[in-house]
């Protein structure tokens, strides 16, 4: 899976830039853009194992790899990006930013628990509206019939 592989690469890369970076000298806040790179990857990575526990028929027929192949690659990616994510972690604690970290993590649980109540506030939404369909559907489907047999008399 080439997204996977391109998901831990740019983690990589996201994260060898943040360590050059402060290593040189720069604060951790002036860099938003490589953790943003890195926290991308990661969601890359999340969805890219979604898609791969639940994938399509036509997507499991094209994919070439199997099940098994499948998940070696994205629990390898995972386990690397979560020790990526662990020593970068460390080393902003070493260089004296743990607080930055912290602050960082907070905010994220907090944008994640707003995109998850979003996200099931929308598929609330749209379960009503295909109950809602399934009911008028019934309710024609009913009437049309009920209106045949009435011609038929």
């Amino acid at each position: 899976m080439i997204e996977v592989a391109a998901a831990v690469s740019m983690a990589t890369s996201a994260y060898k830039a943040i360590k050059t970076a402060v290593e040189t000298g720069r604060e951790v806040e002036d860099m938003h853009s490589f953790f943003a790179r890195f926290f991308d990857a990661k969601e890359q990575l999340s969805e890219a194992a979604v898609k791969s526990q639940n994938p399509s028929m036509v997507g499991s027929i094209f994919a070439g790899s199997s099940v098994e192949a499948q998940a070696l690659e994205v629990t390898s990616a995972k386990y690397k990006v979560a020790a990526i994510e662990k020593q970068l972690r460390e080393y902003l604690i070493y260089s004296g930013q743990a607080d930055f970290y912290d602050d960082m993590m907070k905010e994220r649980r907090v944008i994640r628990q707003q995109r998850i109540a979003a996200a099931e506030a929308r598929a609330r939404k749209r379960a009503f509206w295909i109950d809602v369909g399934a009911v008028v559907f019934g309710f024609v489907s009913v009437t049309a019939i009920f209106i045949g047999f009435l011609a038929i008399i």
